[in-house]
C-alpha cells in the first residue's frame, strides 16, 4: 500500500479514536499536566483512573473498538497495516475502507465466526447423558 493511503487510513483511525474518547482525553491532557513533578507511582495511579474512567465511558464495545483502532494506528507505524492477523495475507482495500481498524481479512473472519457459532450452537445443545 502506498505512503498516500497509509496517511488517508491513519487520519481516518485518529478521527475515529477522536470521536471515541470525546471529552475524555481532554481531560486526561488535565490529569497529565497536574502530574508534572510528581512520583512515578502516582503518575501510574493516574493512568490506571484514567483506564478505569475510560472503560466506564465507553463500555464494553467501546473499549474494544478503541483498543483495535489503537492497534491499527500501531501497525501503520510498524508497516504491518492491511496484513491480516490470522493468515497473514493481505486485507482487501475496500474491506479496510469499511473497517479501518480491522484485523482480519473476511475470509478469516467468515472462519472465526463459524467457528463461535458452532460452540455457541454446542453450548446451548449439550450432549444427553445416558
Amino acid at each position: 500500500m502506498n505512503k498516500k493511503k497509509l496517511a488517508q487510513f491513519r487520519s481516518q483511525l485518529e478521527s475515529i479514536r477522536s470521536k471515541l474518547l470525546g471529552g475524555v482525553e481532554k481531560s486526561n491532557q488535565n490529569v497529565k499536566e497536574s502530574e508534572i513533578g510528581q512520583m512515578a507511582d502516582i503518575s501510574d495511579d493516574a493512568a490506571c483512573a484514567y483506564n478505569r474512567q475510560l472503560e466506564g465511558e465507553l463500555g464494553e464495545q467501546g473499549w474494544q473498538k478503541l483498543k483495535q483502532v489503537d492497534t491499527a494506528i500501531e501497525k501503520i507505524s510498524e508497516e504491518e497495516y492491511g496484513i491480516c492477523a490470522q493468515c497473514g495475507n493481505t486485507i482487501p482495500e475496500a474491506r479496510l475502507k469499511v473497517v479501518p481498524y480491522t484485523e482480519f481479512c473476511t475470509q478469516c473472519l467468515s472462519e472465526m465466526e463459524k467457528n463461535l457459532k458452532a460452540i455457541s450452537i454446542n453450548d446451548e445443545n449439550p450432549l444427553e447423558e445416558n
